[in-house]
């Protein structure tokens, strides 16, 4: 347990007597905190009340634990704002007796005397044990404490950042690292917590504690993060994004769970990307701009004077024209000179360059460039460090595209470095690959990324299995716009034309019913494959339509049987999809599916006998086919006539008409039928007699 300090440490002793002392036990704990509170903040100092007021804070009632921890919020405000906290340096979430010390060695009070150095860091640790209650409560299992709690963390960071005394503003990073560490690995609930035996630790109880995952963040506890604080204010998000890549640079293990980083990373597509978009600001102190560069020295030119003109620039100094073809997307330079370029401004000059690791902290948090940095650098460490499971891997590939995505938000000469990572995905195959697949595709159109062998591994994810997930509309969505160009090879085209035949032979009606709109399209857009179609007979390989008629017989070329005709050149073993021969093959998968079973596939397949005088279909329509539709399609069809049976039904009552026969007769009415006296042997035989779905089962 803490123990109090003594009086003679204090500024002022107040006497205490026992009247008082048992007065206030006798109370109630809401009454306790209002007068604790009065005490710390009215009457002469006494940090002494602190501990009570937080062992309210641990208490098991949720009404009290939340009237305490406000109370403490006030308290500390207070102590921060007059200077009675000792400083907050180092690691933060480290913290024993030598740090303790080292911490108050080189605090700010070391001018001051022994006594008022060790009260300021008395109220310190104070404030820290604070602090732990506040980031358990981030997993209480109460709601209301839970949501309290956050603003509660970041509310203590306004007037300790504005306590340093600096000339320009800064963020109080230990102070932001140690609520960073809370929210990438919350600890349990301390409501209703005991202490130890042996002193070290509590003992906390289990049903105070959320129901989620050991030492995962909540998500309605990141949603207020996310909504109130990082997307809200521009300084505290900068630092967020600077903070966490250093941390995940420095110590890749201190997120033991992804989860809790990409929970509040992921959702933040409101970055700003013009100085006019940072206006919003946590820390009071940053809403003054920082004050302008010096202005540049004059441009070197030409300087007449009597009689003669003197060049004064210097020797090397670029021409005004050949200056124009600097790059303006390099890694040093700020956004002053992107804002310069936009403004449009023939002749203004253009700021000294300046890196922005270089920049003061007030600087960066109002240069764009250097959000962009800070943020591309913690993606591209959450990517390299962090094991991510499959669901995150799929919501960063879905968020990774657009303007308002994670590449939009990039520094655009390292958006190809996530390159690697989009590989190693489609090494892995199933939907990650598709998906990643996409990634690539993107990076290939629209930045000039090279991967030569894209179509071979897309041609890879084309198998058996991919016809039976529950992600297939969206495989061939983007299927369909990586084989949208016109300018693909007609061999290539011709071998995903064929493997998509060869899986329509296999795939269930859904599939199938997908598959043949699909290679009508790539029919319409590449006239070079119609030769799968229209092979001629005098072609080593037989057509569709000799290959349909020949089921029984071997194939035949000009009336001589020949091992050659029945041999498909085809070789779907081959990965490289320019090497397949498909070009040299025919379509009699298409054929074969003109004899399917089910009415509506049949009738789509004999399109490819038709003239493609049709425009192409719109795969919207036959992306969310499955057997819930073609059901609902089939039992709503009209049926023009009524089905006939192959076999006339044998009655055994012939004075009976034909039409009034009981197709389904149940035991009593066959019995009943049968008379009152039959035995057990005979209601068999009769039964026997008009078994009806045996006689129906009969092709």
């Amino acid at each position: 347990m803490v123990s109090s300090l003594a009086k003679t440490k204090t500024k002022a002793n107040v006497p205490k007597s026992a009247a008082s002392s048992s007065a206030t036990s006798a109370s109630s704990p809401l009454a306790q905190i209002a007068k604790l509170e009065s005490s710390l903040i009215e009457g002469p100092y006494d940090p002494n009340p602190l501990l009570p007021l937080l062992s309210l804070a641990r208490n098991d009632s949720p009404q009290i634990v939340h009237k305490a921890v406000w109370a403490l919020h006030r308290v500390f405000i207070k102590l921060i704002g007059d200077g009675r906290v000792g400083g907050l340096n180092g690691d933060l979430t480290i913290r024993n007796s030598r740090d303790v010390q080292n911490n108050v060695e080189t605090g700010v009070g070391e001018v001051e005397g022994d006594e008022e150095r060790e009260v300021r860091s008395w109220v310190r640790e104070r404030l820290l044990e604070y602090m732990d209650i506040l980031g358990g409560l981030v997993r209480d299992s109460e709601p209301a404490l839970r949501s309290s709690s956050v603003p509660l963390l970041f509310s203590l960071l306004p007037p300790l950042s504005t306590s340093a005394s600096t000339s320009t503003p800064l963020i109080h990073t230990p102070y932001f690292r140690l609520l960073l560490h809370y929210l990438y690995n919350p600890s349990s609930s301390l409501r209703g917590a005991k202490p130890k035996n042996n002193g070290a630790g509590w003992k906390v109880v289990a049903a105070n504690q959320v129901e989620d995952q050991q030492g995962v963040l909540p998500s309605d506890v990141a949603k207020i993060v996310v909504d109130d604080f990082w997307a809200k204010y521009d300084d505290i998000r900068w630092a967020f994004f600077k903070e966490s890549a250093n941390l995940l640079q420095a110590t890749p293990g201190s997120v033991a769970e992804p989860t809790n980083l990409l929970s509040q990373l992921l959702p933040l597509t409101n970055l700003p990307k013009l100085a006019e978009d940072i206006n919003a600001f946590y820390v009071p102190s940053f809403s003054v701009p920082p004050s302008g560069n010096k202005k540049p020295k004059k441009a070197a030119g030409l300087k007449k004077g009597k009689g003669k003109t003197r060049y004064t620039g210097e020797v090397d100094a670029l021409p005004d024209w050949m200056a124009e073809y600097e790059s303006s997307g390099s890694e040093d330079e700020s956004d002053d000179d992107a804002a310069a370029t936009a403004s449009g401004k023939k002749g203004s000059k253009k700021r000294p360059r300046q890196r922005t690791s270089q920049m003061s902290v007030h600087a960066s948090v109002y240069s764009v460039m250097s959000h962009t940095t800070w943020y591309t650098t913690l993606w591209e460490n959450v990517l390299s460090s962090l094991k991510i499971d499959d669901l995150w891997i799929r919501k960063i590939l879905i968020g990774l595209h657009g303007d308002q995505g994670i590449l939009g938000h990039f520094k655009p000469e390292r958006r190809l470095r996530i390159a690697d990572w989009l590989g190693s995905l489609v090494d892995g195959g199933g939907a990650l690959a598709m998906l990643a697949m996409n990634g690539l595709f993107v990076l290939i159109t629209q930045y000039n990324f090279e991967y030569p062998h894209f179509y071979d591994r897309l041609y890879g994810l084309l198998d058996r299995n991919v016809m039976h997930v529950k992600y297939r509309a969206r495989f061939f969505r983007l299927l369909d716009m990586f084989l949208s160009s016109s300018l693909i090879s007609s061999a290539l085209i011709a071998s995903f034309i064929k493997r998509l035949s060869r899986l329509a032979l296999t795939a269930p009606p859904s599939g199938v019913i997908l598959i043949i709109p699909f290679i009508y399209n790539l029919f319409k857009r590449h006239p070079g494959c119609m030769v799968m179609l229209q092979r001629p007979s005098s072609s080593i390989y037989t057509p569709p339509v000799l290959a349909l008629s020949s089921s029984t017989a071997p194939t035949t070329i000009n009336g001589s049987s020949s091992p050659e005709a029945e041999a498909d050149p085809y070789d779907p073993e081959e990965k490289s999809v320019l090497k397949t021969r498909a070009l040299e093959s025919s379509c009699w998968e298409l054929a074969a599916l003109q004899k399917h079973y089910l009415a509506p596939i049949a009738t789509l397949a004999k399109i490819f006998g038709e003239v493609f005088t049709k425009p192409e279909f719109n795969m919207e329509d036959f992306l969310d086919h499955g057997y819930g539709t073609l059901f609902e399609t089939e039992a709503n069809r009209r049926i023009k006539n009524p089905p006939a049976l192959s076999l006339a039904l044998d009655m055994q009552d012939k004075s009976q008409p034909q039409d009034s026969l009981d197709l389904f007769p149940s035991t009593n009415s066959t019995t009943a039928g049968a008379g009152a006296g039959v035995e057990g042997a005979e209601e068999e035989k009769i039964g026997a007699q008009v078994d009806v779905v045996n006689a129906l089962w009969v092709f």
